[in-house]
């Protein structure tokens, strides 16, 4: 959808591997190198004559202009930086936390299995269950406050948990049951308001695909344990797997 040259696509994720671990302030100084990368390659590929692909979204977001007025340089790379972290990674993560849940849930799958027309409220509560993107970007006081009965003072940091409200008995009955018939579902994992997520239609597309091709093609697929335990990358405010390892039987 970016439009990046199908031949840069390895490339490119690599120089960004080196962001997996944001906990480990050692792994992402060594990340810096690949981000420069990144920053050099998305200037070239994204100037006027690059190699982008002229009927995609970066070409778009170049040409781009509203009032006489375009994205400056820096602004597009970010841009283009924002849209493949946050449409690829968090669908990623969507959808291999989302099949750990189904396969940790025998009884879930076989019903999806059962009820194909179940996919759209099984990727709603694959959502609100795995809740990718773990909490908000931080916010700062602008004066002195007293909130929740405690006391801030201008400038202190806050940050919204999505998975906490995604998890809130106030909201949701048992709401540590993964439950794909679940509804309704007002769950926050793609935000609230003038920031919620842009590329929503596309990720719930995306999840229901890969569910779909997953238990029909594999439909006796299991957690493959043996000798292994499921881990989760240490990262700030991003729910991820370190993998997923699974037995296909097909």
């Amino acid at each position: 959808m970016l439009g990046l040259p199908e031949q840069d696509h390895d490339r490119f994720k690599n120089w960004l591997g080196g962001l997996k671990d944001t906990a480990n302030i050692g792994a992402v100084i060594r990340a810096i190198p690949g981000v420069i990368r990144v920053v050099r390659y998305l200037r070239s590929v994204s100037r006027s004559g690059g190699s982008a692909l002229p009927d995609r979204l970066i070409a778009a977001l170049r040409d781009a202009e509203t009032d006489g007025q375009r994205l400056s340089k820096d602004e597009l790379v970010s841009m283009i930086f924002l849209l493949f972290g946050a449409g690829q990674e968090t669908t990623t993560h969507l959808i291999s936390g989302g099949l750990l849940a189904l396969l940790s849930h025998e009884d879930q799958r076989r019903r999806l299995q059962s009820e194909p027309s179940l996919m759209p409220t099984c990727v709603e509560e694959c959502l609100r269950y795995v809740s990718p993107v773990q909490m908000t970007k931080p916010r700062f006081a602008t004066r002195d406050m007293v909130w929740q009965e405690r006391q801030f003072r201008r400038g202190d940091m806050f940050a919204g948990f999505l998975t906490a409200a995604n998890s809130d008995p106030a909201k949701f009955e048992d709401p540590h049951r993964f439950d794909i018939t679940r509804h309704p579902n007002p769950h926050l994992s793609f935000g609230t308001g003038v920031h919620f997520c842009l590329g929503f239609q596309l990720a719930r597309a995306e999840a229901a695909v890969a569910f779909e091709r997953l238990v029909t093609r594999f439909p006796d697929m299991r957690l493959d344990t043996s000798g292994r335990k499921i881990e989760w990358r240490r990262r700030l405010g991003i729910r991820s797997l370190a993998q997923l390892p699974v037995r296909l039987v097909a």
